[in-house]
């Protein structure tokens, strides 16, 4: 009998590790379960960081940077200055450098009127700017800059040095004139207003709102701002002067230029009529007329074979007529009628031929 309870005992004792086996692989199989079902999670989680550590990884490597910066359409202005007021070079970020924040960096300057940028293989980006038309500086006063448009903008640090290539613009204390001016010069060549030293007000005896352009070579130019347009041929017509001593004198009649002794070399007579104080043409209502720009036509008035202004019979100044669209209709011949005595009225008679 001992021996069956011997046995008994042990198979009772058996009973326990059974069935803590069953539970151990309950537990087991749940745990792989649970291990299972967060699988998919956790594979998310490993890429996400995969990912930022890659993104990290490249974005300190020298491969993630700005190579290159391509700048176009500039002509006063540097790659530099472009460059700083975008933010943008070789230590750049490329992903972090956006076009179209960067295009708005650009319009925003006073400088700019139009930009265009991309990103390019090879990581680099390319800038292209359309700069203002710049016509001039004033440097008088408040320091100005000028465009072709009559508008203006002030001289500062970032960009005083566009300045070095423009015409100093000298006396002009009438607003109205230096816009007329900068209208004008807006169809000068740039090439061409990068060789002008200094435009200045320079009063003539018929014209009180004469230029005098002083070109970098050491040349004059004289005429009205409605003559500027002979600019771009200057060269031209300066290479052709037998006599380069002398100033060239443009005409407003089909822009054309001459020569002859610059003006503080002409003897000035003390009977010679001065013009010393703008006029204005005036409508049939008393209204100034004014040009397509809106700014007040001048008038502007002949002089004779002496250069003395020339006058009718009551010793009044001859305006030279303008038409409909405010430009100046000139006598080809006027030395001619005037000698001969068409002008006494102060606009130009002739005979009428006999019937």
């Amino acid at each position: 009998m001992e021996v069956k309870k011997n046995r008994l005992n042990a198979d009772f004792e058996k009973i326990p590790e059974a069935v803590e086996r069953i539970f151990k692989n309950k537990r087991l199989a749940a745990n792989l379960k649970l291990f299972r079902s967060r699988q998919p999670a956790l594979f998310n989680l490993a890429v996400i960081v995969a990912i930022l550590v890659i993104m990290v990884m490249y974005l300190l490597s020298p491969m993630s940077s700005v190579r290159a910066v391509s700048i176009d359409g500039t002509n006063y202005l540097s790659d530099d200055y472009i460059k700083k007021i975008v933010g943008v070079n070789t230590s750049s970020k490329l992903y972090f450098t956006v076009p179209v924040l960067v295009e708005r960096k650009l319009k925003s300057n006073p400088l700019i009127e139009d930009a265009k940028v991309s990103l390019n293989s090879g990581n680099t980006v390319s800038i292209t700017v359309k700069e203002k038309k710049l016509v001039g500086y004033q440097s008088e006063g408040s320091e100005l800059i000028w465009f072709g448009n009559g508008e203006q903008t002030a001289i500062d640090d970032n960009n005083r040095q566009v300045v070095a290539s423009l015409p100093k613009l000298i006396g002009f204390s009438d607003t109205d004139l230096l816009k007329k001016v900068s209208v004008a010069l807006n169809e000068i060549d740039d090439s061409i207003l990068q060789q002008i030293s200094t435009i200045s007000v320079y009063p003539l005896r018929y014209d009180a709102h004469a230029l005098l352009v002083h070109m970098r070579i050491g040349s004059y130019f004289v005429a009205s701002y409605n003559n500027l347009k002979i600019l771009n041929d200057y060269f031209t017509i300066y290479s052709q002067a037998t006599d380069k001593t002398k100033c060239l004198w443009g005409t407003s009649k089909d822009q054309v230029a001459y020569t002859a002794a610059c003006p503080w070399e002409q003897k000035a007579t003390d009977a010679a009529t001065a013009v010393t104080n703008v006029s204005y043409w005036y409508d049939a209502e008393g209204n100034v007329r004014t040009d397509a720009s809106g700014l007040p036509i001048e008038k502007h008035f002949y002089t004779d074979a002496q250069g003395n202004v020339a006058v009718d019979a009551n010793g009044n100044p001859i305006a030279i007529p303008i038409d409909d669209k405010g430009v100046e209709v000139i006598d080809d011949k006027f030395q001619e009628n005037y000698t001969a005595g068409y002008y006494s009225t102060g606009v130009l008679n002739t005979p009428t031929p006999a019937q």
